[in-house]
């Protein structure tokens, strides 16, 4: 039990319980920062990231250029900010950066916009309106067609 407990805090081994507490801020006894979340009236989800480290840790597909017309996240980097701050999650699409609206432009445009909003030092945060892919009317739902051939 004990060589479980190591492998899951050693430096080689899985990293999720030091994760936890490496994420803790001053004052806050060890507890993870609480996700900014807020929900419309449509469903999207705006998310604030703080500022908290220096790399955002997102990466995302698509975009007008591509078969994904809006971007989608693809990995959250534990050591960026993003994954301190919690809400953003890996297969959720990208509505808006800071009140810009995504829809129509190009990938490296997106990744731009994301970039330029994160460097930004007149903000101490990045917002995100972002909706669940089964939930957009832009994305095609591969799995219910999966469901009508069962």
């Amino acid at each position: 039990m004990k060589d479980e407990q190591a492998l899951l805090e050693g430096e080689g081994g899985m990293r999720r319980h030091q994760s936890m507490q490496r994420l803790a801020r001053d004052g806050m006894d060890g507890q993870r920062e609480v996700p900014r979340v807020t929900q419309d009236e449509e469903g999207n989800l705006r998310i604030t990231v703080k500022k908290t480290k220096p790399i955002l840790g997102i990466a995302i597909e698509g975009g007008a250029n591509t078969k994904h017309p809006l971007p989608r996240i693809i990995n959250i980097n534990e050591n960026g900010a993003a994954y301190s701050a919690g809400g953003l999650e890996v297969g959720q699409l990208i509505l808006q950066v800071d009140g810009t609206r995504v829809e129509g432009l190009q990938h490296q445009d997106v990744a731009r916009l994301i970039a330029e909003s994160f460097a930004r030092r007149d903000r101490e945060d990045i917002e995100f309106l972002v909706v669940e892919a089964k939930k957009s009317n832009m994305e095609p739902k591969p799995t219910a067609l999966i469901f009508l051939e069962a």
